[in-house]
């Protein structure tokens, strides 16, 4: 009578259990070659099916067309069939398409006679769950796809890396496990003190990225953008590294090279500039030196004018002395016709007439050779002061070119200086 209470306590809790199970969990029974025998409601809204739908149809109806034609699902049932049991996470398709992500376990259930009879499917949706790890597991290959990625224990040690990181540093996997970070490092750089604050940072917890040199395997220097970033366990603490990076030597180089061009242009505009004020220096030195001589020209000018003007006076005093002499030498001879008619008494008023007219030629040929000498003179003063006035003429013309090269060495000074002012804000951006 015990046993039987026993047995029936049993039954009990056996059905207590199953309905549990039914009222939380899709479950279904095929037969060996697939067919479902019955399913729970559970099972028919997890599906799409209507109960009286889902009678008689084959198992594979809520697999996929290329799943269920392949050797593995032909393998899944014949092992079925010989007693083993699967757990594990199952796609599957809805009546209306729809994939659906199953966590399932199908059980053979066997006979008195240890065949199996049928087998009971026990299972829940996890579409979400699924999707959500998909999703993940999608943005994982995205990133290998695009970026080199390692990871490291907390002491920095390498745990793995992927391809592009491999072929980035130029390592193979097998070279990398267990090596320490530094191994990627500059000599000068894992022995500061910068670098041993990295790395305590990281095992706070703490996110570090930025643009950062590494030396490859050949010991090439490299330029990464990188985002080192611990990885939390449960409760909050770091237990690993793991590092996104991305190749950008040749904009860092670009960068550089960008700098050192603004650099050298900066110093060509200052030279520029330098080379502007100097030749502006000279400029007014020669407008002022210019000024200077046509001033001393046109006094010069001036005081040639005024002489000319003195000999043409003296020319005329000439003149006068030249017709003075001329009449002189008249008189003398009217004295001596006279004197030769007064005979003895007028032989001393002849000799004085005699000198007189000597006098008179010497007098008349002097003011000839005179006057000779102010016709060259004349001449040369004319020629003087037509030099004079050409001279002027060029030096005004240059005085003109002069102030004409002043302005425009103000214009290139000017500019120069609005160059040295461009290229220095572009040099401070690029320093940036």
């Amino acid at each position: 009578m015990r046993l039987i209470r026993a047995l029936q306590s049993q039954r009990q809790h056996d059905k207590h259990l199953l309905d549990s199970i039914g009222r939380n969990m899709a479950t279904a029974e095929f037969s060996p070659d697939g067919t479902l025998i019955t399913a729970n409601p559970q099972f028919c809204q997890t599906l799409g099916y209507a109960r009286e739908e889902l009678a008689g149809l084959p198992h594979r109806r809520f697999c996929a067309a290329e799943q269920a034609d392949s050797a593995e699902y032909r393998q899944f049932w014949t092992r079925l069939r010989v007693g083993e049991s699967f757990t594990g996470q199952f796609r599957r398709q809805r009546k209306d398409g729809r994939p659906v992500w199953l966590e399932a376990t199908y059980m053979p259930v066997c006979d008195r006679h240890g065949q199996v009879s049928r087998v009971l499917k026990i299972a829940r949706d996890i579409s979400a769950r699924a999707e959500h790890n998909r999703h993940a597991e999608h943005l994982v290959d995205a990133i290998n796809r695009s970026m080199a990625v390692i990871e490291f224990e907390l002491d920095g040690s390498v745990r793995r890396a992927n391809d592009n990181f491999l072929a980035t540093m130029g390592y193979t996997e097998a070279q990398l496990h267990g090596q320490h970070h530094r191994l990627f490092c500059t000599e000068e750089y894992r022995r500061s003190r910068d670098y041993q604050a990295f790395w305590e940072r990281l095992r706070r917890g703490e996110h570090v990225s930025g643009e950062c040199q590494r030396v490859t395997r050949d010991g090439r220097p490299i330029w990464l953008e990188a985002s080192y970033t611990p990885i939390l366990d449960d409760q909050g603490r770091p237990y690993r590294v793991i590092k996104f990076a991305s190749d950008i030597s040749a904009r860092v180089e670009r960068h550089h090279a960008e700098q050192h061009s603004a650099q050298t242009a900066y110093g060509i505009a200052r030279h520029t500039e330098q080379l502007s004020a100097d030749g502006s220096r000279v400029i007014l030195d020669t407008l002022e030196r210019m000024h200077a001589l046509a001033e001393q020209v046109r006094q010069a000018a001036a005081h040639v004018a005024h002489l000319e003007a003195q000999i043409r006076g003296i020319s005329g005093i000439v003149g006068d002395i030249e017709q003075i002499a001329q009449q002189t030498n008249l008189l003398s001879l009217n004295a001596a016709i006279e004197a030769a008619r007064a005979g003895e008494a007028g032989h001393g008023f002849a000799v004085v007439a005699g000198e007189v007219r000597q006098l008179a030629g010497r007098t008349s040929r002097s003011t000839a050779t005179i006057g000779t000498l102010i016709e060259a003179i004349q001449g040369g003063t004319v020629e003087v002061s037509s030099g004079m006035s050409g001279c002027l003429s060029l030096v005004e013309d240059g005085v003109a070119l002069a102030n004409q090269a002043g302005a425009a060495i103000r214009e290139i000074q000017q500019g120069a200086e609005q160059v040295v002012e461009v290229v220095q804000q572009f040099s401070t951006t690029l320093a940036r």
